[in-house]
Order: C-alpha cells, then structure tokens, then sequence
C-alpha cells in the first residue's frame, strides 16, 4: 500500500513537530511545503531532514491545484490566515490537521466550522497536550472517578523566558488582530484541557487582564544591542535560557526581530489574565496566564478537588499525585513522554491525522467544535475584561454560541 501523501501549510516552528513525527514513519510521505517565505521552508526541511527535492510553493493554492492525489493537510499558518487555508481544504474534502487556535475571530471560527459540516469533514486541532501522558493520566483518574465529583479545578500556564520572548516579539504573535490575543494564542488549549477533563459546556465567566511586565522602559534603548543591560537580561538572548518545551525551541528561530528589547517591542497583547469559569455541572475553575515565570513550577500546574480527594501535578515534572480521602493515601504516576514537545503530546498528536487517514469514518476528539468552544471562551475572556463585567454563554441548537 503506498504511504499517504500529506503537505504542510505554513513551515514556522510547529510544522516541523509534525514533519519530524511523520518522518519517523514508512506509511506517510510529505509533498509539499506552503510558505511565502522560503527561508522558512529551507529551514523547516532541514530540521525536519525532508528530502532536498520536495515539491515548494510560495502560494498554497498552487499547491493544493498541483497536487490533487493529497491525503492529508497540516495548516501551521500564522493565527489570523486559519480560516481562510481549512476552509479551502476542507472544501477540497480533505482531512485537515489545523494548529491551535481554530481561528482569531468568533466569525472566522464559525466560518470553518460551516465549512466542515456542509462538506462532511474532518479537523484535528492542535490540542496536543490532550496526548500527552500527563494529562491523559488525570483524564483517565477523572474518569474512573477515583476522586468523586469534580467541584472545582484550578490550572495555570506560567510562560517562562523563550515562550515569554516568542509571544511578545514574534512579528504576528504580538498583535491582538493576527493572533488573536495572548489568552487565544496560548492558552486556547489550556481551556480545552478544562472543558475535557469536565467533560460538560462552562456557561459563564469572569476575567480580569492587563500588562503589567513587558510594558514601555524609557530607560531602555530600542535594540539590545545597545543595551546597557545585556549580561543581565534573560531576553538579550532567550535562545541561552533553558526552554519550558522542545517545540517552543523551534518557534525562537522564527522571531525575525529578535533583537528589538522585548519591553520597548509595539505590542498590544496582554501579559497576566486570570479566568473564574462556572460549568454546567456546578463545579468552578480557575485559570491564570502569566508570563515571565522562571523557576520551579513554572510552565503548566493542575489542581483539582472532588468529593472524594484530589489530583495535582506539573506537566514539566511529569508526575500525577492522587490522594483519595479514603483511605488517606497518596499515589504518584509517573507520567513522562517520549521526549517530542509539549510533554510527549506532540508525536502522538501528530499521529491522530494518519489514523484519520487511515479510517474515513474517524473523528478525532481534538475537533473543530472543541476549538470553537476554547476559542469563544477567550474571545469571552477578553469581552469580560473590556466590559468589566460577567460573560453568560448560551448554546443554540446548531452549537452556535451566543456571549451575553
């Protein structure tokens, strides 16, 4: 049987997760690279070690006219060009595997999601850290309800130096209209992690939200290279500080302005947001986004407490911590990956798109409505802390969210 042929759509950093992972198979061949700039399909093909030869397009419509015997398509395109490259695979009736978040608007997002109802197809978003071993150990606690009832979960992403740098100085990541906002662009799939593992819709939330650490330093020049502070500041040279996650390594190499000071950058995105999200069940969730955190515990934390006794851990320790109230005992899981990004999600992720491949009738959990779902809660999230106010989710027939 021949290997599946599947092209990517945007080489920055995350597509090369994907190509790495599917180089490691006999059963997938990449085609084709999209990518208006060739530099980054240079560099995505090297780190990848894609053949030389592989088909390249500045266009991705000339891809997708030239390569009509394609099986499966990786969008890895900046944020606010998602609509507009599903939709036109979806409408080609391929299995697409869209990076997070689904898109930058409520509109966007509902456009795609039109697009893959009226034409019977299929989306795996990125939500990769649902296959890494730590969160899929707590889904599966959760599950067996060792801990009874949820009634409240507590989570949060600490950024540390490199994903801190590739927020607020990528060339698109820092603009609210590219990217959609900070809580969007990273912690979508944080969201996600809580509307699975509660396994029921949220139906309100408060946020609150404001820079308060990358803002405007007169005292500061506008390069690093002129600074005064070089030897001191984590951020002269982000690639010198340990990184929270392999895949986040990538994504420095793609900050063509990484010499602007991370503090006198334009930028109109926030840097600290916290979330308090009410679920149909009762049960409440907390959330908080925080750049700039160096340390123990930085990266991903996770907390929660039912009736019977509580799971918590930290996805870069790679251990699970059950404590049931009867018997009074505490468990520990140890839960590393395989050494791919986002703590062994990332290959396992990327291997969903092969099985949807593989299986027509397949839909990955990881679908277009779960990250609609993620993506209107921090499009609430960011209408909460504009209006000052509480955000009412209400759920029409066809799953079409209304904020009120």
């Amino acid at each position: 049987m021949p290997p599946h042929k599947v092209a990517l759509i945007g080489t920055g950093g995350r597509s090369v997760g994907y190509a790495r992972a599917y180089q490691q198979r006999d059963d997938v061949e990449i085609t084709g690279l999209a990518d208006p700039d060739p530099a980054h399909r240079r560099y995505a093909a090297a780190r990848a070690s894609l053949d030389k030869g592989i088909a390249e397009y500045d266009d991705f419509r000339d891809l997708l006219r030239e390569q009509p015997d394609l099986d499966g398509v990786v969008i890895c395109s900046p944020n606010h060009l998602h609509a507009e490259h599903a939709v036109a695979c979806l409408e080609r009736g391929l299995p697409i595997a869209l990076e997070k978040p689904l898109a930058p608007t409520k509109e966007a997002c509902e456009r795609v999601i039109a697009a893959e109802r009226s034409n019977g197809g299929r989306t795996l978003i990125g939500f990769v850290l649902r296959s890494s071993p730590f969160y899929a150990k707590i889904y599966e606690l959760l599950a067996r309800g060792l801990i009874g009832r949820i009634v409240s979960l507590q989570a949060d992403e600490l950024p540390g130096v490199g994903v801190s740098s590739v927020m607020n100085r990528s060339p698109w990541r820092r603009y609210r209209d590219k990217s959609g906002g900070s809580m969007l662009e990273k912690s979508c799939h944080d969201l996600d992690l809580l509307n699975w593992l509660m396994d029921c819709r949220p139906v309100s939330l408060t946020s609150y939200g404001n820079r308060q650490i990358f803002v405007t330093d007169p005292e500061l020049p506008e390069t690093c290279d002129d600074c005064h502070l070089q030897t001191a500041c984590p951020y002269y040279n982000p690639t010198r500080s340990d990184h929270e996650d392999l895949g986040e390594e990538e994504l420095l190499q793609f900050i063509r302005e990484d010499h602007r000071c991370i503090y006198n950058i334009d930028k109109d995105v926030l840097d600290v947001q916290t979330l308090q999200i009410e679920y149909e069940s009762g049960a409440l969730a907390s959330f908080v986004l925080n750049f700039h955190a160096m340390g123990p515990r930085a990266g991903r934390n996770f907390h929660a407490v039912g009736t019977q006794g509580r799971i918590w851990g930290n996805l870069h320790d790679a251990q699970v911590h059950l404590y049931r109230n009867a018997p009074a005992k505490e468990e520990v899981f140890d839960c590393s990956g395989d050494g791919s990004g986002h703590g062994g999600g990332d290959k396992l992720h990327a291997y969903e798109l092969v099985t949807m491949m593989e299986d027509a009738d397949y839909r990955p959990p990881q679908s277009a409505y779960a990250g609609y779902l993620s993506a209107v809660m921090c499009f609430a999230a960011d209408k909460s802390v504009e209006e000052k106010r509480r955000i009412d989710f209400r759920f029409g027939e066809d799953g079409v969210i209304d904020l009120a």
